[in-house]
């Protein structure tokens, strides 16, 4: 019986068919011994929906008529009410396989013909049952073997290696969405034991125009963002900061698949925008062999392109068969204008640079963005989280900064509660501004439950364990934000700083090093490997890399304040105090974390300087006040009744 061959007859009854064994994505089906098993573990199901399964399975991407099916599972003798029993049937493997009637990912209802099981399926022993699906544009799955060449007729040992998924998406681009304590809390999840890992190549700007490299790195990232949301327990998305280093690169994908420590597929493409009109080109690939498994063009009106990509989203829904079933696809539910849409994207473009004046100008274009269209909640997410980096980098008083980014976080949420953007902005403010530990927890959790692939989303989260003394919890979940972020200098420093604050300074310092040896300019790197090295009391070489921190970010006061505690704990009283001085002198024009003056104070013994300073900095609410209790420069403080004032006052968690 061939793949084309629409004759159908019992489970087992085909002479011709050696193989009993079907593979798609986790789940194996053993026909010969009515098995089906997910992960490795047995699943019940009862008989006739087993054999409802495998008649499924031997037809998959086709329609099995009921005809067919009446034929198949009930014999001809036998006298049912078939429609009541074939439904009740179908929900209950529908149910085994948590799957939907709605919004199908296995098992597709075709009105008045029969059922059609969508996945692509693999014989574990003989030939595979089905040619790669091709997924038709607004049509179901049809199984083509001559649409792609460059597959073999059976099933490879490179296809065995990654049957626990099959991905061969039909994926396209612009993208919507933007691309943030109780007792015993319980962790966040783990990642699922295989999920596919995807790599988003920054699309090429084919116009000849360098001012709509903003458009097309939008594009870019919108739809990194977009593919980690909709599927965030089976796909892995490399985050932007890594698939961004990548642009115009000439490396072999099997190259670039090992430096990210294991892509399986990549996506790349090319956008070309003229006038009123667009035209977007995209292929999806399989990294090991470069073979080309899915391309499509698209000649569109601008403003048109919002309105498709959750078509093309479910398209990828058709396509792909995950380690667990994929969340639903989110529906268009508002499509702003297209300048609407420029302005947004040329703030997440200036908002990704991450200099003050690069933010300042994100804030414009959200603003704008927002002005002309109230109601579209990703600009307001933006806004959110270029005003939390300002507080970040001191560009802004927390007072100026952090209640503007919780008023845009609130309302991007107000008008789209799935944003993990905004979610995580607002679990920041709540946690850094507020203090509030137990909610923002929540909100981190949350977010992180909303997009697993955020490696933001991580990261922050990690930063609130550092804070709350959880070390352990701390770098692990640091480390996933690296794991789907792989080549982020800032993801990479970070993975040092907790193990730093763990107290584990030898790891600490291996982790900075590898950061420098990327980026040799890479300013945090070298102002958190100083800060380690004058903990271990090398103070040559802590002074060398702090000069040159605060040497490559223009004197900023994070890096001259570390570079004066350095002086200080080597005994150089008098350049500690020079630095001091010029600490002074620039928060005479612009904002200076009392903070910092904290720290140089009890670097020179002055401790009721130090206490002042950190007095005046919980008034102010900064940031940096959430390491005050894993913070060593003030170690020889704890004993001071103020000092143990101000931690109850921050409420850190016991």
């Amino acid at each position: 019986m061939s793949v084309e061959d629409h004759s159908l007859m019992a489970p087992g009854q085909d002479p011709l068919r050696t193989s009993h064994r079907f593979q798609f994505g986790v789940w194996e089906v053993d026909s010969s011994a009515s098995e089906v098993r997910k992960h490795g573990s047995r699943i019940k199901l009862q008989d006739k929906p087993f054999q409802l399964l495998v008649l499924l399975l031997e037809h998959a991407g086709m329609v099995t008529t009921r005809e067919e099916l009446r034929r198949g599972l009930w014999p001809a003798d036998t006298f049912v009410n078939f429609d009541a029993n074939l439904k009740t049937t179908v929900n209950k493997l529908r149910q085994v396989l948590g799957d939907s009637a709605e919004s199908p990912i296995f098992i597709e209802t075709v009105p008045r013909q029969g059922y059609r099981f969508l996945p692509s399926v693999v014989s574990l022993e003989s030939r595979p049952l089905t040619t790669v699906p091709e997924l038709a544009p607004g049509g179901p799955i049809r199984a083509k073997a001559s649409d792609n060449p460059a597959e073999p007729p059976t099933a490879s040992p490179s296809l065995r290696r990654h049957l626990a998924v099959c991905l061969v998406a039909g994926v396209a681009v612009l993208l919507l969405s933007i691309h943030a304590f109780p007792p015993r809390p319980t962790p966040v999840p783990a990642p699922a034991l295989h999920r596919v890992v995807l790599l988003v190549l920054p699309f090429d700007n084919l116009s000849g125009d360098p001012a709509q490299e903003y458009f097309s790195d939008g594009l870019t990232d919108e739809m990194i963002t977009l593919l980690g949301r909709q599927y965030p327990r089976g796909l892995a998305v490399i985050a932007r900061t890594s698939a961004m280093s990548y642009r115009g690169t000439q490396k072999r994908l099997a190259e670039v698949a090992h430096e990210l420590g294991g892509v399986e597929y990549v996506l790349e493409g090319s956008v070309r925008r003229s006038g009123g009109r667009v035209s977007i080109n995209a292929r999806l690939f399989r990294a090991e062999d470069q073979a080309s498994l899915w391309a499509e063009t698209y000649e569109r009106e601008v403003a048109d392109l919002l309105a498709i990509q959750h078509d093309v989203a479910g398209r990828i829904a058709s396509s792909l068969v995950l380690e667990v079933v994929p969340n639903r696809t989110r529906h268009v539910t508002h499509i702003p204008d297209s300048r609407i849409y420029d302005a947004y994207l040329m703030g997440l473009y200036e908002a990704n640079k991450r200099s003050e004046p690069s933010l300042r100008k994100s804030m414009e274009y959200f603003q704008t963005a927002i002005q002309g269209d109230p109601a579209y909640a990703p600009p307001y997410a933006g806004l959110a989280n270029s005003y939390l980096l300002s507080a970040g980098w001191l560009n802004m008083s927390p007072a100026e900064a952090y209640p503007k980014a919780k008023a845009a976080a609130l309302r991007a949420l107000e008008l789209d509660d799935n944003l993990a953007e905004a979610l995580t902005t607002l679990a920041e403010e709540e946690h850094e501004y507020e203090w509030k530990w137990a909610e923002a927890e929540g909100e981190f959790r949350q977010a992180i439950g909303l997009d697993p692939n955020s490696a933001i989303a991580h990261k922050s989260y990690a930063e609130f364990l550092m804070h709350s003394g959880r070390g352990k919890e701390a770098i692990a979940e640091m480390e996933r934000a690296r794991d789907l972020d792989p080549l982020s200098l800032i993801a990479n420093t970070l993975v040092g700083f907790a193990h730093h604050n763990a107290r584990e300074y030898d790891r600490a310092t291996e982790e900075y090093d590898k950061v420098i040896q990327l980026d040799p300019r890479f300013a945090p790197a070298h102002y958190f490997l100083g800060a380690t090295l004058a903990q271990e009391g090398r103070y040559d070489e802590a002074i060398t890399h702090l000069q040159t921190a605060k040497d490559l970010s223009q004197g900023a006061s994070l890096m001259t304040a570390g570079l004066a505690r350095a002086y200080a704990a080597a005994g150089q009283r008098e350049r500690a105090l020079s630095e001091l001085r010029g600490l002074q002198q620039r928060a005479l024009h612009r904002y200076v974390s009392p903070y910092g003056f904290a720290q140089v104070y009890a670097a020179l013994g002055d401790n009721p300087g130090a206490i002042q300073m950190l007095d005046r900095a919980a008034a102010e609410h900064v940031f940096e006040l959430m390491f005050l209790k894993v913070d060593r420069s003030f170690d020889h403080l704890h004993g001071a009744p103020e000092f143990q004032g101000l931690l109850q006052q921050i409420g850190f968690p016991k």
